[in-house]
């Protein structure tokens, strides 16, 4: 069975998975395998699901050695170095559908812990063994969209045009056809947190946007977010342009037009892809104040 695209928290998890199934004498992948595969990797968001369990590690392993063996699907899945059980499959492609229901491309930590529990039920033996781990605060933590700080001040933030991706800011007569764009691509709520944008005194409307082969494939706002300065977000990328650096080059941009109105921190306001701004502008997760 062919993978979607990973990212690499996820890879890590399943490499995490396969030593936990080596190491317990597992035939297949067994869903207590990828749970806790996932905090082992213990970066980002997966660090903090580490340190939720980690109190109660001694009873999780042995859980892990109590369980009754789930039985193989006997389906090789890519990337996968053992087959997962039939549990395990049925949470991989419910990750899958919900990567799907968001209108992403890479499969994260999130979409698989998100399974993870909402399948739990179907296997009483071991939703009964985890009722020691904090399972709302995992969620809130891991499943949840989570604000992220970035150093402006550490880099600089041009990039050199390709002439493939053109970026530019949106001028005050392209309102109408850009809140019209944006409602019919990414919903009402985020036209309507644009429209704040045009309200803007600033010589520039602080959206910019993107378009390849002179149509628009993308955009991002900033200082638009409850009209709050320093906010960067929303950005949205058309599915037929994602994995071209369309993404990367409006980051920057924004990035470094916030940086030349001498913001020295921005803040991602709820960012989904994590990983992706961890990775391209070195973000930091913003700790949560406190777990339910």
């Amino acid at each position: 069975m062919k993978a979607p695209r990973l990212t690499h928290k996820v890879q890590q998890m399943i490499q995490q998975a396969h030593e936990l199934a080596e190491r317990n004498q597992h035939a297949s992948i067994q869903s207590i395998d990828l749970f806790m595969g996932a905090a082992l990797v213990r970066k980002g968001t997966l660090r903090e699901m580490h340190d939720l369990i980690e109190p109660n590690l001694d009873e999780i392993e042995g859980l892990i050695k109590s369980l009754s063996p789930e039985a193989s699907s006997g389906i090789w899945i890519e990337s996968f170095s053992k087959p997962p059980s039939l549990n395990t499959l049925k949470i991989w492609n419910a990750s899958i559908d919900i990567m799907k229901r968001y209108n992403q491309t890479f499969l994260n930590e999130g979409h698989i812990i998100k399974a993870f529990y909402s399948l739990l039920s179907d296997h009483p033996e071991l939703e009964s063994g985890l009722k020691v781990v904090r399972k709302e605060s995992i969620m809130q933590s891991v499943t949840s969209s989570r604000d992220l700080t970035v150093d402006l001040l550490n880099r600089d933030w041009s990039f050199k045009e390709d002439g493939q991706v053109e970026i530019s800011f949106v001028d005050i007569k392209e309102k109408d056809a850009l809140l019209s764009w944006s409602q019919r691509h990414f919903g009402e709520n985020w036209s309507e947190t644009l429209r704040c944008a045009f309200q803007s005194p600033a010589p520039h409307i602080p959206i910019l946007k993107a378009k390849m082969g002179g149509e628009m494939v993308g955009f991002a706002a900033y200082d638009v977010y409850m009209n709050k300065k320093g906010v960067f977000g929303p950005m949205g990328i058309l599915p037929t342009a994602r994995h071209q650096g369309v993404g990367r080059k409006l980051l920057y941009a924004a990035l470094q037009s916030m940086k030349e109105k001498r913001y020295m921190y921005v803040v991602l306001k709820e960012a989904g892809p994590i990983e992706f701004y961890e990775q391209t502008c070195n973000a930091k997760l913003i700790p949560l104040e406190d777990w339910k």
